[in-house]
């Protein structure tokens, strides 16, 4: 008999050992992700959540997590994980779990929900397709090897957010992501508050590139290290060659660091970017200091998540990024999906 229930404290130990037993992703490709040594840290950072736990003879064995975000219209929901133990997968539980959330929804008046797959985790892209949800988008995973320094000689003036131009910034980052899906956009307060109750990240981690006392491109660089670690249980055979090759020329000159198998790795992401597009160097040079930070630190990588058509993506280029995708599913509740065809990524949703 299987009894799904609100989360307790004493769940956190055994939810984090089920994930361990969970990589995401196929024989080809695979990762664990460590959200220890607290599992509701990645959830703090939203202002409401819920997590639901399936226990088997008192016993916790897999959990489903969510958040409802305020729409500009009507709220939404967002599943955060959905995990279940290795020995009592395909009985249903995953099925269960997700029908709790989606009774949220529907309680809430939620519009829709969504969640994202990592693109080589077929089991989970396989359970949502099968519950009705749609393949809406595919998101950009960027990884980036800080190994070497770059230089920082463009002339824009690139420095920490200050507090009189909080409100320059925030009208930059409107007017990039205006349109876009998801996006709802900020006030003072409200940028304030989103950056302080991200752990890792906050408005001393905001970056800005000025042209002529004028900001014209901006970024936060956030440690989401300290909420989870990655570790590839299963590396891709394109990268292994890679690296091997790499191997060789390392002892010629530097060349960038691959994810190996078993290696944890702490990231930290580029995020809430904007620049004006007549100023993209600006907005290389602020990837330039986030990447300076990261080699003078020796922390081996950093990256972004976005929408494919972002021009982001035409800056990011000359540093040789890796690319992955995920792929957002979603399935309407009381309303309809948006047009997913330009999204605003939120980095909260990045804690797979």
């Amino acid at each position: 008999m299987v009894n799904i229930r609100p989360f307790r404290e004493e769940d956190n130990d055994s939810l984090l050992n089920i994930e361990k037993l969970c990589p995401q992703g196929n024989e080809e490709c695979a990762m664990i992700i460590d959200k220890g040594p607290d599992i509701t840290a990645r959830y703090e950072i939203y202002d409401n959540w819920e997590i639901r736990v399936a226990e088997k003879n008192a016993t916790a064995v897999g959990w489903i997590g969510w958040t409802i975000k305020k729409g500009t219209d009507e709220p939404y929901l967002y599943i955060a994980e959905v995990m279940v133990h290795p020995d009592h997968k395909n009985q249903g539980l995953e099925v269960e779990l997700v029908r709790e959330a989606e009774k949220a929804a529907s309680e809430a008046k939620a519009s829709y929900i969504y969640c994202y797959a990592y693109e080589p985790n077929e089991e989970f892209m396989d359970l949502f397709e099968k519950l009705g949800y749609m393949r809406k988008k595919s998101i950009q995973a960027i990884s980036i090897s800080a190994y070497k320094k770059e230089n920082m000689e463009s002339g824009y003036e690139i420095e920490r957010i200050n507090a009189e131009d909080i409100h320059d910034t925030i009208k930059l980052i409107n007017s990039y992501y205006h349109g876009n899906a998801q996006f709802c956009p900020f006030t003072i307060e409200s940028f304030k508050d989103y950056t302080e109750r991200i752990f890792g990240y906050g408005l001393e981690n905001f970056i800005t590139a000025k042209w002529k006392g004028h900001i014209v491109a901006c970024a936060g660089f956030w440690d989401a290290s300290v909420l989870m670690e990655v570790t590839y249980t299963k590396e891709p055979m394109m990268w292994k060659v890679m690296a091997n090759a790499y191997g060789i020329l390392r002892h010629f000159t530097r060349v960038p660091d691959i994810p190996t198998e078993g290696e944890v790795c702490k990231m930290h992401s580029i995020v809430d970017f904007a620049f004006e597009q007549e100023h993209s160097p600006a907005m290389e040079e602020i990837i330039d200091y986030c990447n300076n930070l990261m080699f003078e630190t020796n922390c081996k990588f950093f990256g972004a998540y976005t929408d494919p058509d972002d021009p982001v993506l035409g800056v990011l280029k000359k540093f040789k990024p890796m690319h992955e995708n995920l792929y957002l599913y979603a399935k309407p509740i009381s309303g309809k999906i948006p047009d997913f065809s330009r999204i605003y990524v939120d980095c909260r949703d990045t804690i797979l």
